[in-house]
């Protein structure tokens, strides 16, 4: 009996991403090593401020599929962002209130080069455009 050929969207591999940008908040952490240690765990810190809501909405995002499931889809992008926004302020305010000295360009070129590589790890980290 021959299997039916799946028709439907895949997933999109989040933990390999999730992976890989775990990876590149590690190699600035060292990189900013160099300048010197408030410097990288600043950058560290602006990593996974980064990482830790993006996790979150992963995990609330994609939980649903299927055509059948369409508004408990939309519901939890929503849900997703919105807890994503809020974990970032609440992250950021406990980071300038308690972590004392912090470089603060460390942590946010760190921040924004990790939104910049948000933007390119479905493309790097998947390796290509995926095409069915």
């Amino acid at each position: 009996m021959a299997k039916a050929k799946h028709q439907g969207i895949n997933r999109p591999p989040v933990l390999r991403w999730l992976t890989f940008q775990t990876g590149i908040v590690i190699l600035m952490g060292l990189a900013f090593l160099l300048k010197s240690t408030v410097a990288s765990y600043s950058a560290f810190l602006g990593g996974f401020i980064f990482l830790l809501p993006n996790a979150y909405f992963a995990r609330k995002a994609f939980r649903h599929a299927g055509a059948r499931s369409a508004k408990q889809i939309v519901s939890s992008f929503y849900q997703g962002e919105a807890g994503k926004l809020i974990l970032c302020a609440v992250l950021f305010t406990m980071a300038f209130k308690w972590i004392q000295p912090l470089d603060v360009a460390a942590l946010f070129l760190t921040f924004a080069i990790m939104l910049v590589t948000n933007w390119l790890t479905p493309l790097i980290a998947s390796g290509g455009p995926q095409r069915s």
